[in-house]
């Protein structure tokens, strides 16, 4: 009996041993796959298998005679070719399709919404997952769209009169607001994702001097005062151009410029960055994140890029490098594609590498949504499940 009770203390004491070790050996290597780019490089490539090539990868053929117009939004891969839209999975399979009135599309996705418009046309139509959910026709011609994550639909058109016009819509259709501007082209749009707020990006052209503004609409007031509603105005300096603007989810609106990004908020703005020369690409379509990577020189004709993925609210940075000159870089929600000629990089926003694609020709066009990759070629579509 006493020689049981001594076996089974070992046994436990052991065991013990054996989980604190494990634990031990689990956060050194976690550790050493955080802060070591050669040990994660080799992790990823070797135990975690994240590289892919196009063997591994589901496919769709694509007619090579007729216009092909792909885009994607959550897990869905969307074809349109005369005026019938083609739904397919992950997979590559196809699983329904729809007819809808429209020729060129312009799209614009947030998760598993999708709107689709008519490039310089009249009608626009709103899906959500594979479900039809409604359609509209605006007067002038459509030239940008936008939808946020509760399915809110802003679109930015011209007509013979007013430079832009934007229209508003409820999830269900409804129009909620428009607004006329009659001397300033809209560059882009953005609505809070407690939908309280619309902001847009506008370039005044009419004077000596091209100016770029941020104006922050409070949309409950709209439709009782144009002015009143415009809750916040930032006129940036003469020097500075708008290209984009994007609400993180604490309702700051993140603004891009040609030289800096800052971050705007109803009382005050904060420069995030300033873009210099070495830096080849930036990118604040991410939520909460911005983007952007750097070139070094090591040597005679040898370079390295990093990224740096930054968060917009505390300002904390993760890095990916990279021994090789960046192509092209693509964003999405939390997503981060990095195009390097015959490989492209897929990273998250916590600078994790999710998977690395090889392909055996140049990689030219590349489409993010959230949960999917996909290569564009002229005679099919390569699926990479992210």
């Amino acid at each position: 009996m006493i020689f049981n009770d001594a076996n089974n203390k070992i046994k436990k004491i052991v065991f013990i041993i054996i989980i604190v070790l494990i634990l031990i050996v689990g956060i050194v290597v976690f550790s050493l796959y955080i802060s070591k780019d050669e040990f994660r490089n080799w992790m990823d490539n070797e135990i975690l298998k994240k590289e892919i090539s196009t063997k591994d990868v589901p496919t769709i053929d694509l007619n090579t005679d007729k216009n092909n117009q792909v885009f994607c939004y959550g897990n869905i891969i969307c074809i349109l070719k005369d005026k019938i839209l083609s739904l397919y999975n992950s997979s590559g399979t196809k699983e329904t399709e729809m007819q809808i009135d429209i020729n060129t599309a312009i799209y614009n996705s947030n998760d598993k919404y999708l709107i689709i418009a008519e490039k310089n046309g009249q009608n626009f139509c709103v899906i959500l997952d594979k479900t039809y959910l409604w359609n509209g026709k605006i007067e002038g011609e459509i030239l940008k769209t936008y939808i946020n994550r509760n399915g809110y639909v802003a679109i930015v058109s011209t007509d013979s009169t007013f430079k832009s016009v934007i229209t508003l819509f409820s999830p269900e259709g409804k129009q909620i607001l428009k607004n006329y501007l009659s001397s300033t082209r809209i560059i882009d749009l953005a609505i809070s994702n407690d939908n309280n707020y619309l902001a847009f990006a506008e370039l005044d052209s009419s004077g000596a001097l091209i100016k770029s503004n941020v104006k922050i609409m409070k949309i409950e007031k709209a439709n009782i005062s144009q002015e009143e509603a415009i809750v916040r105005l930032y006129e940036a300096p003469i020097s500075k151009m708008i290209t984009m603007v994007k609400y993180n989810d604490k309702n700051d609106l993140i603004c891009m410029f040609d030289d800096s990004v800052i971050k705007l908020n109803l009382d005050n703005e904060n420069e995030l960055m300033s873009i210099n020369n070495n830096i080849t690409f930036v990118s604040a379509n991410l939520n909460n994140h911005i983007a952007f990577i750097s070139e070094e020189n090591t040597g005679l004709f040898n370079y390295n890029s990093i990224l740096t993925i930054e968060n917009t609210s505390n300002r904390l940075q993760n890095t990916y490098h990279f021994n090789e000159v960046v192509k092209e870089m693509y964003t999405y929600e939390n997503i981060i594609g990095v195009n390097v000629g015959t490989e492209i990089y897929f990273i998250n926003s916590n600078g994790m590498l999710i998977k690395k694609y090889i392909s055996k020709q140049e990689i030219t066009k590349v489409l993010l949504s959230n949960r999917l990759g996909l290569i564009i070629y002229k005679d099919r579509i390569e699926i990479i499940d992210l």
